[in-house]
């Protein structure tokens, strides 16, 4: 039985990105217990990043991480079953906070259910309410006590319909500026990886989910193979989620290029790169913040796509482009989604590039912009502050 002054803590996160954000929020609730000023046990469902911090992972996230409609319709026994699962746990090991991080289609539906057992729900990563279904900011009005925001343009959805609302920042400046890779140099990167320091080199980022590698690395390695053959002095780096399965990259295994294939380590495999080829998602900010230039990919079924395009209300898809409110970036979706596309875009942001449309200098520009609009670092101590308010009120 749990000590009766200890809190109780229950996390739910659904995808890598949610982990990374809530293994840094439980690092400073961790370091605060350390200095006695809060005394807590965590639970709910996560993954590897949140065990290593103490979290007891009732479900992990990696049966969890599914993309488009077509995908969540065939993945939804697994899903409603283990909503079931965090359900019953809300009752069973009843917590003193629900912290929901981001992973909407989920989250939304444990957080009414916490609103009807009287459970204090704290939501952290916006749904993105300013693409699409901006009717759930009234969901979250009914269903949520409080909003940790991480762009300062969400925050009039939420205080026009009276949610409490915070704008802590953005987490992934900190964990930019913390990683381990943070003081190398570009060569130093590519030295640590076995990569040539003095070649140009070209990333090719698939994205962590099974479902995106799938539909987009052989399209990239189809790339890799064009733009080697215009430039063979050209390296490439090919990033593997640490969630994702070697044997998903088998074809870039046996090709005869330069690509070296790094698991996990994914800001260094970044910080090596002169430009890189990406799944969109969180990782082009991640690069925006490194200052790395970038082609933005996006494809998904083409039924999915049918669907989503009808009910999306933004210009762009990509968080860099939404941020900036500007195209920073080139995005290239669906059809367009192809070798002879994506080189002819390529090669216009490699340096030495950018002979037509938007070149690389003039991406340096939009991406530093981007930079200053993201927040000073402190993200996880405000969102940790507004954790303990919650809990002691």
């Amino acid at each position: 039985m749990a000590d009766k002054n200890q809190f109780q803590i229950m996390l739910v996160a659904g995808e890598p990105s949610g982990d990374l954000h809530a293994a840094d929020l439980l690092q400073e609730l961790n370091l605060r217990e350390s200095r006695s000023e809060l005394n807590f046990t965590s639970y709910g469902m996560g993954g590897e990043r949140m065990r290593q911090q103490g979290f007891t992972s009732i479900v992990g996230i990696e049966q969890m991480a599914v993309m488009g409609i077509v995908e969540i319709l065939k993945h939804f026994p697994t899903l409603y079953r283990v909503l079931q699962q965090m359900r019953a746990l809300l009752k069973t090991r009843r917590p003193d906070l629900l912290i929901l991080v981001d992973y909407p289609g989920f989250n939304l539906l444990l957080a009414k259910s916490a609103k009807k057992l009287g459970i204090k729900v704290l939501y952290y990563i916006s749904p993105k309410v300013w693409v699409w279904r901006e009717g759930r900011v009234n969901k979250l009005a009914k269903w949520v006590d409080h909003i940790a925001l991480i762009f300062p343009f969400e925050l009039p959805y939420f205080q026009r319909v009276g949610l409490a609302a915070t704008y802590v920042g953005n987490p992934l400046v900190r964990q930019i500026e913390t990683t381990a890779s943070r003081a190398e140099s570009v060569a130093e990167s590519r030295t640590k990886l076995t990569l040539d320091p003095n070649k140009i080199t070209v990333g090719l980022f698939p994205g962590s989910r099974k479902a995106e590698v799938e539909q987009l690395l052989p399209t990239l390695l189809e790339s890799a193979e064009l733009i080697y053959t215009q430039n063979s002095s050209l390296q490439f780096v090919l990033s593997q989620a640490d969630e994702l399965p070697i044997e998903m990259f088998e074809l870039a295994k046996h090709s005869t290029l330069p690509i070296h294939i790094v698991k996990g380590d994914s800001h260094r495999a970044m910080r090596s790169c002169s430009a890189v080829v990406t799944a969109s998602g969180t990782i082009t900010l991640e690069l925006a913040l490194l200052n790395i230039p970038m082609v933005v990919i996006y494809k998904i079924s083409a039924l999915s796509y049918a669907i989503i395009r009808r009910l999306i209300n933004t210009e762009y898809i990509s968080l860099v482009n939404i941020v900036e409110g500007d195209e920073v970036v080139v995005e290239l979706l669906q059809e367009n989604v192809n070798a002879e596309r994506i080189v002819k875009e390529l090669s216009e942001i490699v340096p030495g590039g950018g002979i037509i449309g938007k070149n690389r200098d003039e991406m340096l520009l939009g991406l530093q912009r981007v930079k200053s609009k993201l927040g000073d670092g402190e993200s996880t101590q405000r969102l940790a502050d507004l954790v303990g308010s919650m809990l002691n009120e």
